[in-house]
């Protein structure tokens, strides 16, 4: 036992370290991710998880990001996608943590740190939505690749998958092919 506990204090003692030197918008993010893909594991549902994150993607874009032409159309685009999935868009929108994850969990991070300010907040619910996309385009293509048959019908979600995280790409100010959005995972 006492060398397990060493082993896990030896692999923290790490993890903080390099918590400590990223910048302050990444490190939120990072500690944030860890904590949403605990909650996803507590339900281990692929459906859950993908429901998850387009709804919270939804409400963070309606919610927190001023409303022009991208994000009409980056809702819309939620909404597409999980009707291409074969759910009903009213039963995955009723299911809102995006308060929780953009605004609570975020506190909750940036008051364990000193090196923190608002633009380093914005910037971590950006990356943290992109987090969420990628898992998405992740999960779908999983799907894909572990069922040929599901892969044909699954192929038109994919597409709005993919043109909802370039939605996102400019509706954040990122440039696709400069940025470095790689999943925190």
């Amino acid at each position: 036992m006492n060398h397990d506990l060493n082993k896990e204090l030896t692999t923290r003692s790490v993890e903080l370290a390099e918590l400590s030197r990223m910048p302050p918008d990444d490190r939120i993010a990072r500690i944030v991710w860890s904590r949403i893909q605990n909650d996803l594991e507590r339900q281990d549902s692929l459906i859950y998880g993908i429901q998850y994150c387009v709804s919270n993607i939804y409400f963070f874009i309606k919610t927190q990001i001023q409303e022009n032409e991208l994000t009409r159309c980056a809702l819309s685009n939620c909404e597409e996608l999980i009707n291409q999935l074969g759910w009903r868009s009213e039963d995955v929108l009723a299911n809102d943590h995006s308060k929780s994850v953009f605004i609570d969990y975020v506190k909750e991070v940036v008051s364990m740190y000193t090196d923190t300010r608002q633009n380093h907040c914005e910037d971590a619910q950006c990356i943290l939505a992109m987090n969420m996309v990628h898992m998405v385009l992740q999960d779908i293509e999983y799907v894909m690749n572990k069922s040929p048959a599901q892969a044909k019908r699954l192929l038109p979600a994919l597409k709005i998958a993919a043109s909802l995280r370039n939605q996102m790409l400019s509706i954040f100010g990122y440039q696709p092919e400069n940025s470095d959005m790689s999943s925190q995972q």
